[in-house]
């Protein structure tokens, strides 16, 4: 007979996962650019994820427009449906194949980042944002000011995805092809992503798959997201680092991170590392190698709860492994720190950036900074890495001041590309 817990378990419901934007993008893309090359109106494509496995995507249609092809996808969020759910995302692929290349120096540059290509000659990708997708206005997030918020994950993708349609079809190289150089010229709203090779190609010849992704209510879409506070105008932004959505529900969040304790307990530690992500407990695992792989717990956004349940199960150090901006709302003192429900604040380290004698200047200049990302490198180009380090230690007062007296805390803060800018330290056993 089952006991009162496998009954709830077994009614509770599983939720449901979906795909990222970047995905539903990249399988539109995917879809127009087999169009061209098969005149195909396929019903699903597969699009390799970062992880390197395939998810078969739906294709809601696919239609001519000129020389290009356009295919649209309808986002999937699954279980945990944000503003795109169900929105229409849409490619519009183009193809110029070239032949006869003879590159002069004096040429106007295809691109204004030069150093991104081998040679003038390079295939690949030029990405752009359409109608619907915002662009960049401000420093501080991964793609540059000017350039479509097109994320650099779903950037990849696209490359990745696209080259490898072209390696599984016979491109038709008696159709159009251009004598002439004159290839297009990069504006700052565009971006080109080069193939890994010309190898596919015969001697000679340069191809170039011009892609637009659109949105057609992205604008109506990112009134309701964080885009205009964070400078991006226009339209919705292009996400995902896994291509997957992963459905978020509080209760769902909080049981997983009690099932990664109860693993850790299992294992006999008495220290766990409560990371808000894979990539900050990566960066923990390479800094304390020599703690077991059971002890290290992803906790998201649940600051409070994790350190509580931490506690209730006997852990004694606590070790919390960071990137800066959740730092910055954990020594707030926020027990939740997801940016829907708690918008960044900057003054407060303003405040300590004066108080530490930078000047009103500087600290004025951090609590006009757009993202805690674009804090960090002002805060980095000054040296100033005493106001990091404080606010280190102020978020291990709060972390300890939840799990109370007895439990050793620990705070890592790393930067966004692993570089450990502050470390409280707290018990030599750790390090």
């Amino acid at each position: 007979m089952a006991d009162g817990s496998d009954k709830k378990k077994s009614s509770r419901k599983k939720l449901r996962k979906g795909f990222s934007t970047g995905t539903a993008a990249t399988a539109a893309a995917q879809a127009a650019l087999r169009f061209l090359l098969t005149g195909a109106e396929s019903r699903h494509v597969s699009v390799r994820l970062p992880a390197g496995y395939f998810l078969p995507i739906p294709i809601d249609r696919v239609h001519r427009e000129g020389r290009s092809a356009v295919a649209v996808v309808i986002k999937d969020g699954g279980d945990d449906p944000d503003v795109t759910h169900k929105g229409e995302i849409s490619a519009a692929v183009d193809l110029t194949c070239l032949h006869d290349l003879h590159w002069e120096m004096n040429q106007a540059p295809l691109c204004r980042r030069e150093e991104e290509f081998e040679s003038r000659a390079s295939s690949g990708v030029i990405l752009r944002g359409g109608a619907g997708v915002g662009h960049v206005t401000k420093p501080g997030l991964p793609v540059q000011p000017g350039e479509p918020a097109i994320n650099p994950v779903p950037r990849l993708m696209m490359a990745e995805n696209l080259y490898e349609e072209l390696l599984r079809w016979s491109f038709p190289w008696s159709a159009e092809k251009e004598d002439c150089l004159q290839l297009e010229t990069l504006d700052r709203s565009s971006v080109f992503m080069p193939f890994p090779s010309n190898g596919f190609l015969p001697e000679g010849y340069c191809l170039r798959v011009s892609v637009e992704i659109r949105v057609p209510r992205g604008e109506e879409m990112a009134r309701h997201t964080l885009n205009p506070r964070l400078g991006v105008v226009g339209g919705i932004s292009i996400l995902g680092t896994t291509g997957l959505v992963k459905p978020f529900s509080h209760k769902a969040y909080e049981e997983t991170i009690e099932a990664g304790l109860s693993v850790a307990v299992a294992a006999g530690g008495d220290t766990v590392v409560l990371s808000t992500g894979g990539k900050s407990e990566r960066f923990a695992r390479e800094l304390l190698a020599h703690l077991p792989e059971e002890c290290f717990v992803e906790i998201a956004d649940f600051f409070s709860f994790g350190v509580k349940e931490s506690v209730r199960l006997g852990f004694r150090g606590i070790v919390h492994s960071v990137f800066f901006g959740k730092a910055v709302k954990m020594a707030q003192g926020h027990p939740y720190t997801h940016a829907h429900r708690v918008a960044l604040d900057l003054k407060p380290l303003s405040r300590l950036a004066l108080e530490k004698g930078y000047g009103e200047n500087f600290s004025g200049n951090i609590a006009r900074c757009n993202t805690a990302r674009h804090a960090l490198e002002l805060l980095q180009e000054r040296s100033a890495l005493d106001v990091v380090e404080e606010v280190a230690r102020k978020a291990r007062d709060r972390s300890q001041h939840f799990a109370g007296s007895g439990v050793d805390v620990r705070v890592l803060v790393f930067d966004y590309h692993g570089l450990l800018m502050a470390d409280t330290g707290g018990v030599a056993a750790w390090a």
